[in-house]
């Protein structure tokens, strides 16, 4: 039972840490480039890092140490593993390609 509810303490960390770095990598930038700002930084990792961090964190908070992701044996992917790279990379996707669209609305390139 303590190792299910280290796992899901895990996950809600994971949560929080994937929006603190969405709101201060991703918002941040973005609401500069609202205000003016001549010349805005983003790190094009973060949109990568904060599905992973928001995706993985939901399923350690959902099924706790239940979640097989990988076998260790084998030392690959399990099919809930696969499914979660695969949501994790359409999110990427989906977050950077609105982060772009935010920008060139803002007249930005």
């Amino acid at each position: 039972m303590w190792q299910d509810l280290k796992a899901r303490l895990g996950g809600l960390f994971l949560i929080a840490l994937g929006l603190g770095l969405a709101w201060y990598f991703v918002l941040g930038p973005l609401q500069d480039a609202r205000q003016g700002a001549p010349e805005v930084r983003y790190f094009l990792k973060i949109f990568a890092i904060v599905p992973l961090c928001v995706i993985c964190g939901l399923g350690f908070v959902l099924f706790g140490e239940r979640l097989k992701y990988a076998d260790a044996s084998r030392q690959n992917l399990t099919a809930t593993g696969w499914f979660m790279f695969v949501i994790i990379a359409v999110a990427t996707a989906a977050g950077f390609w609105w982060f772009k669209e935010q920008f060139a609305a803002l007249g930005y390139r």
